[in-house]
C-alpha cells in the first residue's frame, strides 16, 4: 500500500471540507497558515517534537482566538492528527482499526523518511491551491504614483533615500542591482528598509526609481542630492562611498551647461 499518497489525499480532502464554507480571503488565510503548520513540520526529527510541536500549538491557538466559534468547520477537520504520526493511520482511516491493531508496532506508524515525503506532498499540494485562490480574487488597485516635488537642500526626500541606500548596499555590500543582482530583489530590500507597502514590481515606484540609481534625478537636482547625502557616509568614515559620491558630483558639474557650471567650479576636484 502506497501510504504517503493515500495521507495526503485524505488531508486534501480534510483541507477543502474545512475552507470551503469562508469567504475567499478567510480560505487564502487558513492555506498560509496550514502552510506555516507544515513549514514547521518540516523540520521534524524524533528528538525534537516538543519544539516543534509548541511552535504548532502556538500557531493554532492564535488562530483559534482569532477566529473563536466562526473557527468551528476548520477545526472540525482535526488537522492536529495528521501530526501524531505514530497513529494518524488509524485515525484518519487508513487502515481499519482492526487491521491497524494487528499490524507490528514498528509499522502501525509513518517512517521519518514517509513523515518528510508527507509533508513536502501536502505542502506541494496546498501552495498549488494558494495559487488558484489568488487567480480568484480581484487584483490589487495599482498604487497611484504621486510626483515627488523636487527636495531643498536641508529636505529628505525619497530620492536621497534611494541613493543613499544605493551607495550603501554598493560599497558596503558590494551589492550592485545592475550587476551582481537583480532591481526586483534589490527594490524588495528598499522597500523593507524605507518602510513602504510592497504589492508588485510593476506598481512600485521604488523600483522604477533604484532602476535609474544614482542618476534617478539629473543635473542640479543630482548634485544637491549627492551633496546631502554625503556628508552621512564622511561621519562613518565610509571612504569609499564619500569617493564615489564625489566622483558623481564632478561627473553631475561636467554635464552642466556652461553657464550653470561656474558656479559649482571651486567644488569640482
Amino acid at each position: 500500500m502506497h501510504i504517503v499518497p493515500l495521507l495526503a489525499q485524505r488531508f486534501f480532502k480534510d483541507y477543502d471540507a474545512g475552507v470551503q464554507s469562508y469567504s475567499l480571503p478567510q480560505q487564502l488565510e487558513l492555506t498560509e497558515h496550514l502552510l506555516h503548520v507544515l513549514t514547521i513540520f518540516r523540520k521534524y526529527q524524533p528528538d525534537e517534537q516538543e519544539s516543534i510541536f509548541t511552535q504548532y500549538r502556538e500557531k493554532e491557538e492564535a488562530l483559534l482566538k482569532k477566529y473563536g466559534k466562526t473557527g468551528k468547520p476548520y477545526f472540525d477537520r482535526q488537522f492536529h492528527r495528521y501530526f501524531y504520526f505514530e497513529t494518524v493511520l488509524a485515525d484518519k482511516g487508513i487502515f481499519e482499526s482492526e487491521v491497524f491493531n494487528n499490524l507490528p508496532g514498528d509499522q502501525q506508524g509513518l517512517t521519518l523518511d514517509e513523515i518528510h515525503q508527507f509533508i513536502q506532498v501536502c505542502h506541494n499540494n496546498l501552495s498549488n491551491a494558494k495559487i488558484f485562490l489568488y487567480l480568484q480574487m480581484e487584483p490589487e488597485a495599482a498604487a497611484a504614483v504621486v510626483p515627488e516635488p523636487a527636495g531643498s537642500d536641508n529636505e529628505m526626500t525619497k530620492a536621497r533615500q534611494l541613493l543613499a541606500i544605493f551607495y550603501l548596499l554598493k560599497t558596503g555590500f558590494a551589492i550592485e542591482h545592475r550587476d551582481t543582482h537583480s532591481v526586483s530583489a534589490v527594490a524588495q530590500l528598499v522597500h523593507l528598509l524605507t518602510g513602504t507597502k510592497f504589492t508588485t514590481t510593476q506598481n512600485s515606484d521604488i523600483y522604477k526609481k533604484y532602476a535609474s540609481m544614482p542618476n534617478y534625478n539629473k543635473g542640479e537636482q543630482l548634485i544637491a542630492d549627492l551633496q546631502f547625502i554625503q556628508p552621512y557616509f564622511n561621519r562613518l568614515n565610509m571612504q569609499e562611498a564619500v569617493q564615489l559620491i564625489e566622483e558623481e558630483i564632478n561627473r553631475a558639474i561636467k554635464d552642466l551647461p556652461a553657464g550653470t557650471r561656474n558656479k559649482y567650479r571651486n567644488k569640482e576636484i
